[in-house]
């Protein structure tokens, strides 16, 4: 059964809640803590060379990876370069999908066929 107009009138603040949910990363340098790309976000990295560490700098909330005294102490020239010199090769791209599942993307749904019922 679909859901209703009412039930989403109902959740409508637990709806919105959830969508500023912030999430804990356990990675090589540390625990981040990171909120939902929003939709225009992961528009903008599917286009992009280096999207991921992109991502990963606009959704990471703590640390502040754009922080001028970090991203001097690293000697980044790009404010995105913070996320290779601080993560592991290979990581920087699973901790990118990890935020990106956060929001949905990259979800499995499940669909079955709808039924008509005939009287």
């Amino acid at each position: 059964m679909a859901v209703s107009i009412k039930d989403l009138i109902d959740r409508k603040e637990q709806i919105a809640t959830r969508k500023k949910r912030l999430f804990d990363i356990e990675t090589s340098a540390g625990m981040i803590t990171v909120k939902q790309p929003t939709r225009l976000l992961a528009m903008e990295i599917a286009d992009m060379e280096d999207g991921d560490a992109y991502v990963i700098l606009e959704c990471t909330v703590e640390p502040n990876l754009k922080d001028k005294s970090l991203q001097d102490a690293y000697g980044c020239l790009e404010p995105t370069d913070i996320a290779n010199k601080i993560f592991d090769a290979g990581e920087v791209n699973a901790i990118a999908r990890k935020i990106m599942e956060c929001a949905g993307y990259r979800k499995d749904v499940t669909a079955v066929v709808h039924e008509t019922v005939k009287n």
